[in-house]
């Protein structure tokens, strides 16, 4: 029942949270992290798309990694999904490529396999307290950093794709969601890709990270074609 408000304060822009919050944690989980939510998918899939899903969900696989799961513990079974999903075919694989892409070679030291295996059985008290996450190593580093570094506000590496794809990119994009590179492929509606575009276009919602994605196929598609 709560309404999307993409132009309200941040605060007040909760539907999402809303709903992941009225899931089970594994659903929760892959709503965060979806860059296509299952209303999405229903709008822009083809019905052909649809039958040669058979069925299959994400949801699905996230639980039966969730099954796996060492843990009843809300947190860590999380935190168990992100080492099987999120990081490996995420996060890390960006990370892998970007750092080959100029001959250097990058480690995680906190994804040592030992210090993984510690601290994923720790208490949920530990790894988050008061509000605050990472609470363990914050506390650890406190010796060795500022405070203003180690509790400022998390900052990720987000670019403005929203304001591009209103702006510079606009015409690329609409060229490739309206052309005929990903309509034949028969998996997308024209018109719910049209409409994804209109809602980006008008500010109603952001939809950049879907739509980065379809302007990605598209890129693909195009360079197996040449």
């Amino acid at each position: 029942l709560y309404p999307d408000m993409p132009r309200a304060p941040r605060w007040l822009r909760a539907r999402a949270t809303l709903r992941s919050i009225g899931r089970d944690p594994v659903a929760g989980y892959l709503q965060i992290h979806s860059v296509l939510d299952e209303d999405t998918r229903r709008l822009i899939y083809s019905r052909s798309m649809e039958r040669e899903l058979q069925g299959y969900s994400a949801l699905e696989v996230m639980r039966q990694h969730a099954a796996r799961a060492p843990t009843d513990d809300t947190l860590s079974l999380v935190q168990y999904l992100d080492y099987k999903t999120y990081l490996p075919g995420d996060i890390l694989t960006k990370v892998d490529r970007a750092s080959m892409a100029h001959a250097l070679e990058v480690r995680v030291p906190l994804l040592d396999h030992q210090l993984v295996e510690w601290m994923s059985g720790l208490p949920t008290g530990l790894k988050r307290r008061a509000g605050e996450g990472k609470w363990l190593l914050k506390k650890a580093m406190e010796p060795h950093l500022p405070h203003d570094v180690l509790y400022r506000r998390k900052q990720g590496f987000a670019v403005p794709l929203a304001k591009w794809f209103r702006g510079p990119l606009r015409e690329r994009l609409h060229e490739a969601l309206l052309g005929d590179g990903l309509a034949a492929t028969g998996w997308f509606e024209r018109r719910g890709l049209a409409q994804l575009l209109s809602e980006h276009d008008r500010g109603i919602r952001d939809r950049s990270p879907a739509l980065w994605s379809l302007l990605m196929l598209d890129a693909f598609l195009r360079r197996e074609a040449a």
